[in-house]
């Protein structure tokens, strides 16, 4: 089910214009202004490959929030868990997917800082808001 929550957002993930702000409730940055759907669409797809969740747990419901940096090269840093599920579980399947995921890919070359700020929301059986 959180699989499902998860793809039937990436499908919006279009942002030909580019844009700042938040990709759907479960990935938000600051594009700065440059297209990162392809990017986000590469993310999304690699993240969901290392999101294992204990079969155990599969009943509950609940989400994890995270914050981390994505560097120019796709490097993953500053991993932080900023709204914990209180199922365990839970949270250690949504950091390990992005700890599992590092590096990433390259920021887009237009992308004019260093590095990028994230926020994202894994959601275990409930819908974003």
């Amino acid at each position: 089910e959180a699989l499902r929550n998860l793809q039937r957002y990436v499908q919006m993930y279009d942002n030909q214009e580019g844009g700042v702000g938040q990709y759907g409730p479960e990935i938000q940055f600051d594009s700065r202004g440059v297209e990162f759907g392809p990017w986000i669409r590469r993310f999304v797809a690699q993240v969901k490959r290392n999101w294992f969740v204990p079969y155990s747990v599969m009943s509950n419901h609940g989400h994890v929030v995270i914050q981390f940096n994505v560097h120019r090269d796709g490097t993953i840093t500053d991993l932080v868990i900023v709204g914990p599920c209180p199922i365990p579980a839970f949270n250690n399947a949504a950091y390990g997917a992005l700890a599992s995921s590092n590096p990433t890919q390259q920021l887009p070359a237009a992308y004019p800082a260093d590095k990028a700020f994230f926020t994202v929301t894994f959601f275990y059986n409930e819908s974003p808001q």
